[in-house]
C-alpha cells in the first residue's frame, strides 16, 4: 500500500470524525471530504517539489514536522494544530488556496469555511506523514522529491475524474484562475458520482 493510499485510510477512518466536529458537518460527509482534502494537497506538493527551491523548503520543513502528529491524531482539532495548519496550507497551496477551498466546498455543499476546517486538519496529517519517512529513511532532497512526486502522481491518478479540473488547475504555474463553469460541473459530477453511487448501493 502506498503512503497516499495509508493517508486516505488514516483520513477517513480516523481524523473524519474530529473533522466532522469542528466544521459542523455530518461524519459521512467528512469521511468523503478528507480524503478529497488530501489528494488536492498531494497534488500541491507535487507541483512544489517540481522547483529545486521548494524541494528544499519542504525538506527544511519536515525537519519540523517529524511525525510526532501521527501518534498523536487525536490533537488534529486543537486549534493550535488547525492554526499551523491554516499557514501550512499557504505555503502549499499558494495563491491558490482560497480557489482550491471554494472549489471542494462547492462540490459537497458546505461553505468554505468548513471546507477550510478541513483542509487545515488534513494539511499536518499530510507533513506529519512525510516527515515520518524522511526521518526513518534518512531521506535526503532528491529522495524526498522522488518520494512526493510520485505519491503526488498517485493522488492525481486515484482522483475522480469530477476533481481533474481542480488537480490540473493546481499544477499550473502561477495563481491562475479557476472558472466557475468548471466549479459547476466538478460540483455535480462529483454530487452525482461519489455521493450517488453510494445512495443507489444502499437503496
Amino acid at each position: 500500500m502506498s503512503l497516499f493510499e495509508q493517508l486516505q485510510q488514516v483520513a477517513m477512518q480516523q481524523a473524519a470524525p474530529q473533522a466532522a466536529q469542528r466544521a459542523g458537518i455530518d461524519q459521512s460527509l467528512a469521511e468523503k471530504l478528507m480524503p478529497m482534502a488530501m489528494t488536492a494537497l498531494m497534488g500541491g506538493l507535487k507541483k512544489n517539489v517540481s522547483t529545486e527551491g521548494g524541494a528544499a523548503s519542504l525538506a527544511s520543513a519536515l525537519d519540523r514536522h517529524d511525525g510526532g502528529i501521527m501518534d498523536n491524531l487525536s490533537s488534529l482539532a486543537d486549534g493550535n494544530t488547525v492554526a499551523d495548519g491554516q499557514k501550512i496550507l499557504g505555503h502549499i497551496l499558494g495563491g491558490k488556496q482560497n480557489q482550491t477551498a471554494q472549489a471542494l466546498a462547492k462540490t459537497a455543499g458546505v461553505s468554505e469555511n468548513q471546507m477550510g476546517e478541513l483542509l487545515a486538519m488534513a494539511a499536518p496529517l499530510l507533513m506529519g506523514a512525510l516527515g515520518q519517512q524522511k526521518k526513518a529513511g534518512g531521506l535526503d532532497i532528491a529522495a524526498l522529491t522522488n518520494l512526493v512526486s510520485q505519491e503526488g502522481a498517485n493522488a492525481q491518478a486515484a482522483a475522480p475524474s469530477a476533481m481533474g479540473g481542480l488537480m490540473s488547475f493546481i499544477d499550473q504555474d502561477g495563481d491562475g484562475d479557476f472558472k466557475d463553469d468548471l466549479l459547476e460541473q466538478a460540483g455535480k459530477q462529483l454530487l452525482g458520482g461519489l455521493f450517488g453511487r453510494k445512495q443507489s448501493a444502499s437503496g
